[in-house]
C-alpha cells in the first residue's frame, strides 16, 4: 500500500483526481456509458481474480451490482472485448499488474531507473491470438490501478473511471505517466547550468497537457469511425444469428449439410431427378452467399475432437463436468457454430457432446 502521507504522493493522487475529473467533464451527459459500466466492473472482478470462469463471474456480479447476468452474458463481454481466452485473458491482466506495481514502486523510490523499468512494461504490446494489438491493454491496467492500490482512489475516482473506454483509459494511464516522470526524473539544468525552477516545469506539464489533448481528440475521432464500422457489423451479426436460430430451424448449419451432402452424391456419381437439380444450384448459391459475407463456420460438422475446459466454456456442451481446468474430453460437434470475419465475433457457438 501507497503512504497517502507522504506530500509526492499526495500531490501525485491530487494530479490524478484533476485528471480523471477533466475527462469526467467532457463526456457528453446525453450519453449512456452503462456498457462502459458493466464490462469494467467485470474486468476489475478478473483483476481480482484472474482464474475466475465466467460463471462465477455471474454470481459475484447479481452479488455485488446487483445485475442479472448469466454465464452466457459474461461470455458475451469477454468476446466483446477479445477476452474469451482464458490464456490470453490472464497474459493481459499479469501485464497489468507487473506494470501497476513497477508504477507504484517508482512513486515510491523517486528513482529513474525504477520509472524507465515501469515505461518498459508500459510499452509492452500484447497481441490478440491473430497477432493484433489489444486495444483494451491501457483500461486493464488502469482498472488495476484501482484494485490493487484502491488508496488512490480520491472521492468518486473508481467509479468515474468505470464510465471510460479504451481511448480515455489509454490517455489517463499516459497522464499518469506524465506525472510519475515528473517526479522520478531530475530537472537538467540550462545552458548556463541553473536548474529549472517551478514555473518552467508547470509550462513543460502545460504543454505536454496540450499535446496530450490533441492525441486524445484525434483517438476519439478513431474510435467514433469504429463504433459506426462496428454497428453496421453488429446488424449482419444480427442478421445470421436469427438465421441459425432454433426458431427458423439452424438455417446456416442447414445449408453446410446440405451441400456437404450434394457434394458427396456427385463424389459418388449418384443419378439425382432432374426435377430437383435447381435445388441444389439453390443450395450451392446460398452456400456461396454465406462464405462471401465472411461467415464461417469454427469446427468442422460431426467430426471428434479432444478439447479442454477453456476451448469447451465458449461452446454448448452436453457431458459430464470437467473435474479440473487440466482436464482433456473427447467430443462429437453436433453443430459447427458460426464467426464472422473476426474470430472472436461469433453468431453462434458449437454445440458438443461428449463422446464415451
Amino acid at each position: 500500500m501507497l503512504n497517502i502521507t507522504d506530500p509526492v504522493v499526495k500531490r501525485f493522487i491530487e494530479n490524478l483526481h484533476n485528471a480523471v475529473e477533466r475527462k469526467n467533464k467532457n463526456l457528453s451527459a446525453s450519453s449512456s456509458y452503462d456498457d462502459y459500466i458493466l464490462e469494467n466492473r467485470v474486468i476489475k472482478l478478473f483483476c481480482e481474480e484472474k482464474t475466475l470462469d465466467p460463471r462465477r463471474c455471474a454470481d459475484e456480479m447479481n452479488a455485488r451490482y446487483n445485475t442479472n447476468l448469466g454465464n452466457d452474458g459474461i461470455i458475451k463481454i469477454l468476446k466483446a472485448n477479445r477476452l474469451s481466452y482464458q490464456a490470453k485473458r490472464a497474459e493481459l491482466i499479469n501485464w497489468a499488474e507487473e506494470a501497476v506495481e513497477a508504477f507504484a514502486k517508482a512513486l515510491e523510490s523517486r528513482k529513474q531507473k525504477d520509472y524507465d523499468n515501469f515505461m518498459t512494461l508500459r510499452n509492452k504490446v500484447i497481441q490478440t491470438r491473430d497477432d493484433e494489438r489489444y486495444k483494451i491493454q491501457e483500461r486493464i491496467a488502469c482498472l488495476m490501478f484501482y484494485v490493487r492500490h484502491p488508496e488512490l482512489d480520491s472521492n468518486t475516482d473508481a467509479d468515474s473511471v468505470e464510465k471510460f473506454g479504451n481511448v480515455y483509459m489509454k490517455h489517463l494511464l499516459y497522464e499518469a505517466s506524465d506525472f510519475l516522470k515528473n517526479i522520478c526524473i531530475k530537472p537538467k539544468g540550462n545552458s548556463k547550468g541553473e536548474k529549472k525552477d517551478s514555473q518552467q516545469e508547470k509550462i513543460e506539464l502545460l504543454e505536454n497537457m496540450l499535446n496530450r489533448s490533441d492525441m486524445l481528440l484525434k483517438d476519439l475521432q478513431d474510435e467514433f469511425d469504429a463504433r459506426i464500422k462496428e454497428s453496421h457489423q453488429n446488424d449482419l451479426v444480427e442478421f445470421f444469428s436469427q438465421l441459425n436460430s432454433e426458431k427458423y430451424g439452424c438455417i446456416l448449419d442447414a445449408v453446410l449439410s446440405a451441400r456437404n451432402g450434394v457434394r458427396q452424391l456427385r463424389k459418388g456419381n449418384v443419378q439425382l431427378p432432374p426435377e430437383i437439380g435447381g435445388l441444389f444450384i439453390l443450395i450451392e448459391r446460398f452456400a456461396q452467399f454465406i462464405r462471401d459475407s465472411e461467415i464461417n463456420p469454427i469446427l468442422k460438422p460431426g467430426s471428434i475432437q479432444n478439447m479442454r475446459f477453456d476451448e469447451i466454456e465458449t461452446c454448448d456442451y452436453e457431458g459430464s463436468p470437467f473435474l479440473n481446468t487440466n482436464e482433456v474430453k473427447r467430443v462429437k460437434v453436433l453443430s459447427p457454430g458460426w464467426i464472422y470475419k473476426n474470430k472472436d465475433v461469433q453468431i453462434a457457438r458449437p454445440r458438443l457432446k461428449e463422446v464415451v
